[in-house]
């Protein structure tokens, strides 16, 4: 008799234990899709949101993904102009462009996660030859290489952040607005080096 009290006993503690975790499972997975939803305010859904989950048009999509791997590139470049440059306007011109691609790279990131777009972390390989060829440079031979680069890379971004000022997306417009003003700086800043160094 007492056996089956015991199992009978063990039975009822295991199902309320099963009981209690499949509602621990439940509220866990109610708490996770209303903080996976966008749409939620305070746990309630907001009406008239729904268009703003559509996401990126394709060519927002591809803009972001452009500007990220130029963005990268500017870095990096920047990083080898810093310690093979001799000229000093190019050292300051490469301190500039380090601070700023990496502030745009920053604020590109959170962007495209935002808008659930994956952009690269590195560079293509004919890039990153580029790059290593330059590493091989120094003095004038570099500074002229460097600043004439840098001119050629952001008149194409110039026109790359215009095509993204005009994207139907709010924050995606909004940022490529904000940026092309530092990078049309950094154009006209590269193109009177370029004039001083020859």
């Amino acid at each position: 008799m007492k056996k089956v009290f015991y199992i009978g006993f063990a039975l009822s503690c295991a199902l309320t234990f099963q009981a209690c975790q499949s509602a621990d499972k439940r509220s866990s997975t109610t708490k996770d899709s209303v903080q996976g939803d966008t749409n939620m305010v305070n746990g309630n859904h907001v009406a008239g949101s729904e268009s703003t989950q559509s996401g990126l048009d394709e060519e927002g999509s591809t803009f972001l993904k452009k500007a990220a791997v130029g963005g990268i590139m500017e870095v990096e470049a920047a990083k080898i102009a810093l310690k093979n440059a001799e000229n000093a306007e190019v050292k300051n011109f490469a301190s500039q462009m380090l601070t700023d691609h990496t502030k745009a790279n920053t604020e590109l990131k959170a962007l495209a996660t935002e808008k659930k777009v994956i952009t690269a972390d590195g560079l293509p390989a004919e890039d990153q030859i580029h790059l290593d060829e330059m590493k091989k440079m120094t003095g004038s031979a570099f500074d002229k290489h460097y600043i004439g680069m840098m001119v050629s890379d952001h008149e194409k971004t110039v026109e790359l952040f215009k095509q993204g000022t005009l994207n139907r997306d709010q924050a995606v417009k909004s940022w490529a607005t904000n940026t092309l003003k530092v990078i049309e700086g950094h154009t006209e800043m590269a193109k009177k080096i370029a004039s001083d160094l020859k």
